[in-house]
């Protein structure tokens, strides 16, 4: 009608790329600082995270005459779990469920749980598990908590992973999914290296393993004995393998920065060999954080086919 008020008409604001942060936090030290990655349990995230294993840890159980519903204690579950992690629980079978029994046996198991002295390894069982537990809420959680985990994919199993920057981790994903035999090795190598117990050594041995897939069938497809060594030396020995680059730089030509690359992964694996007083010992989880990073990248230019020998 003519003259009628319709009230305001409200538009859809346009959607900001711009991370929302608290009031007051906006300089580059404020924003460094709340946006750090935590370790372990932090404060803020206490009490929704036990709620989560609680929720993770429970069965819904139903009154023989149809009245009503209620959570009980998964007790094999959490027998199972605290065998595995090495947590003594109290004995919390019950022969008589009910209402009143349930919240006694969650009760004593949280109170329990909560002593373990990293609760991250409960949380990583329980996904691994498949317990009653909703990954996406756990998910969300550590991510809004700024927590240095994830809820990822470990051994085939969903589990908790090492948080990483995001362009790292879809550019290291594109290479693992489309480079065969050496993609797999190397999503194992990532999987040993950013594990909530990550295994330093197993992660360098498989990131050589990664590039030896991928780089013996276009170095020395013909030796069936060949390693990450032979094809370094029949690099170092034919000398005419580089990049497709138009422009390089004298003191850096592209051959020797694949070879250099190389070398480097193949020497400082330093535990390869027992019986040497005078190695480093195990290697060290920066170090294996440096050999997977190299394996992405070899990995990624053989597969890719552009270490070539020179054809003129």
């Amino acid at each position: 009608m003519p003259g009628r008020s319709v009230g305001p008409v409200w538009e859809t604001p346009a959607v900001s790329e711009e991370t929302w942060r608290p009031l007051g936090v906006d300089g580059e030290d404020e924003v460094a600082k709340y946006d750090a990655l935590h370790d372990d349990v932090p404060a803020w995230m206490e009490a929704p995270f036990w709620v989560w294993i609680r929720a993770s840890i429970s069965v819904t159980r139903t009154y023989s005459d149809g009245s009503g519903r209620f959570p009980m204690l998964d007790t094999v579950l959490a027998e199972e779990m605290a065998q595995t992690l090495r947590i003594t629980l109290p004995n919390l079978r019950a022969e008589e469920p009910n209402q009143a029994v349930g919240e006694r046996q969650l009760t004593s198991a949280l109170v329990a749980l909560v002593k373990h002295f990293q609760p991250l390894q409960i949380a990583d069982y329980l996904l691994a598990h498949e317990g009653n537990s909703k990954a996406e809420v756990l998910d969300a959680l550590l991510e809004r908590s700024k927590s240095a985990w994830k809820v990822g994919t470990r051994a085939g199993r969903p589990g908790l992973v090492r948080r990483v920057p995001l362009g790292v981790q879809v550019a290291a994903d594109a290479i693992m999914a489309r480079a065969g035999r050496a993609g797999v090795r190397l999503a194992k190598a990532w999987e040993e290296l950013y594990a909530l117990e990550p295994n330093a050594g197993a992660a360098y041995a498989l990131a050589i393993k990664a590039v030896e897939d991928a780089a013996i069938p276009v170095v020395s497809p013909t030796n069936g004995s060949a390693s990450l060594g032979t094809v370094l030396k029949q690099l170092e020995d034919q000398g005419d393998w580089n990049l497709p680059l138009e422009r390089e730089h004298d003191r850096a030509p592209s051959g020797d920065v694949v070879v250099g690359m190389l070398r480097m992964l193949w020497h400082g694996q330093h535990d390869r060999h027992g019986g040497q007083p005078s190695a480093p010992g195990d290697v060290s989880i920066d170090e294996a954080t440096v050999a997977v990073s190299l394996a992405v990248t070899l990995v990624n230019l053989f597969d890719a086919g552009v270490v070539r020998r020179d054809e003129s």
